[in-house]
């Protein structure tokens, strides 16, 4: 995912989109653990994902106090 389009949307669809993935990361640690799945890149994307997203919506919420 772009940091263009996560800026693109508002707060609420970024929490929704950030409890998503949070759920794909846990399904993707249960399938690494069972060996199923083979590329654990994946796991790092989506974590990274996740970071981007809390760091947009930590700048709007400091644009909305100022």
């Amino acid at each position: 995912m772009k940091i263009q389009d996560i800026r693109k949307k508002n707060e609420h669809d970024l929490l929704k989109t950030a409890a998503e993935l949070r759920g794909t990361m846990r399904d993707l640690r249960f399938r690494i653990a069972n060996k199923e799945l083979k590329n654990h890149q994946q796991l790092r994307a989506i974590r990274k994902d996740i970071a981007r997203i809390l760091t947009i919506l930590k700048e709007k919420e400091k644009g909305a106090k100022s």
